[in-house]
């Protein structure tokens, strides 16, 4: 995995910042593209960090390839968000804002670099990032049995040859983390456990100085360690049957997806006041209305934010 990290740093430049989306699954335009009902909100989203000078991590399934057999159908449907992308790109690396992390929708892109290069000159995809040393952000299928190995070939299969066909008609697809509750539990608790040293022996990456991961494709935003549900129990004192029973941690976060229903969300990354601590913010994007005449606008929401990281 080491040759497969894209190493990056907060501190090379006193303004660097960063943004975090996952799980787009952008998809060919039909009934099955999840992803077509958000693509207004997630081009303003980029419009205004492409003017804020933010960094772009797209923290895989950014491309629905286990449905779409071809990625020319996805780029056709969406030149325009493609557009925008390459608009963070540079083919030099050490300028370029856009980083793109392949997850197990995309992971295609781990032995077909080239096709990406067409539209952005010089593009590596990895498998995770490292931030500042310490931070680790990854798609965080690893933690997913069913999405990883030879379940994997048996998933991809479900949903290419039959779930792709029945979502058309407004079944949802069982086989995804993001349709079951229980399964999110379970990578959750798994992706906290690696991050607080409670190792598997297939993390290959353990090495003594990852204490935090940022992960997507449960599609379930998680801040601190707590799903913004489990976040109103505690701050509510309500009790919580089943499930995992998780407490606040800064070693786990999750940016949630960009196929919500009306809305995306994702993580900002931004310097704190010290070296190696930084400031995360949990922000969603969506429709609202504004002014007396109730006009319909797209608006940023901050949903959980910190001071410095411990």
């Amino acid at each position: 995995m080491q040759n497969d990290i894209k190493i990056i740093s907060l501190s090379s430049t006193p303004d660097s910042r960063f943004v975090v989306f996952s799980d787009a699954h952008r998809g060919d335009g039909s009934g099955a593209d999840d992803f077509a009902a958000n693509s207004l909100i997630f081009k303003c989203a980029l419009d205004h960090y492409l003017a804020e000078g933010f960094t772009l991590i797209e923290l895989g399934d950014a491309e629905e390839l286990w449905e779409v057999k071809r990625f020319d159908q996805i780029y056709i449907t969406h030149t325009s968000i493609y557009q925008r992308l390459a608009a963070f790109h540079d083919s030099d690396p050490q300028k370029s804002r856009y980083i793109k992390i392949w997850g197990n929708h995309d992971l295609y892109w781990q032995d077909n670099e080239e096709v990406l290069r067409r539209l952005f000159p010089g593009i590596n995809v990895y498998e995770a990032a490292l931030l500042d040393g310490h931070i680790l952000l990854w798609h965080g299928h690893q933690a997913d049995p069913s999405c990883s190995g030879t379940w994997a070939r048996v998933s991809k299969f479900l949903v290419g040859k039959l779930w792709t066909t029945v979502q058309r008609y407004g079944v949802r697809d069982p086989t995804r983390a993001a349709n079951n509750p229980g399964r999110c539990d379970q990578i959750d608790e798994t992706l906290h456990n690696w991050a607080t040293g409670i190792m598997s022996d297939e993390f290959s990456f353990k090495n003594g100085t990852i204490d935090t991961i940022i992960a997507g494709h449960t599609h379930r935003p998680v801040y601190e360690n707590l799903s913004l549900t489990e976040r109103m129990y505690l701050a509510q004192d309500m009790g919580r049957r089943g499930g995992r029973k998780p407490k606040p941690d800064r070693a786990y976060y999750n940016t949630g997806s960009c196929v919500h229903p009306r809305c995306i969300t994702g993580i900002e990354i931004t310097p704190g006041p010290a070296a190696g601590s930084p400031v995360f913010t949990l922000v969603k994007w969506g429709y609202a209305t504004q002014g007396a005449a109730r006009t319909l606008t797209i608006q940023r929401e901050e949903l959980e934010t910190m001071g410095k990281l411990k």
